[in-house]
């Protein structure tokens, strides 16, 4: 009977514990331009999709050419009615390397942060990234 009810205490714990990492709220699903993608054609404007519904509390996008030199326009936004995509622009970006920063949080108050890489080329069979 006591095994019984510390399986079950055991159980219930467990699940407090891991059921909040499988089901992570804000994690970065995807990014344009991918993560160390090499681009021939970029139309100026990064975006990135999370897994959740991000809060409309300060979402950050930087993006930072090789020399750490910050080349967006600081316009991030938070598409209306698809809480869980960010948006940015940038000035227009000549060849070399970059890196897109950003930090959100989420609904739940979880801050969600990190960086994606890519490289701007004038190699037009480029154009499409590496995944």
């Amino acid at each position: 009977m006591m095994k019984k009810i510390a399986a079950k205490a055991l159980s219930a714990v467990l699940l407090v514990i891991v059921g909040p990492i499988c089901h992570a709220e804000g994690v970065l699903l995807k990014s344009d331009p991918k993560n160390n993608a090499e681009v021939a054609h970029f139309d100026g404007t990064v975006k990135l999709w999370f897994s959740g519904n991000v809060s409309e509390r300060y979402p950050s996008v930087v993006v930072v050419d090789g020399k750490g030199n910050r080349v967006d326009n600081g316009d991030t936004r938070l598409v209306l009615g698809e809480r869980h995509r960010l948006t940015a622009t940038t000035k227009p970006l000549s060849s070399g390397p970059y890196a897109m920063r950003y930090r959100v949080v989420t609904e739940d108050g979880l801050i969600v942060s990190g960086v994606s890489k890519f490289s701007i080329t004038d190699n037009a069979a480029g154009a499409e990234a590496k995944p």
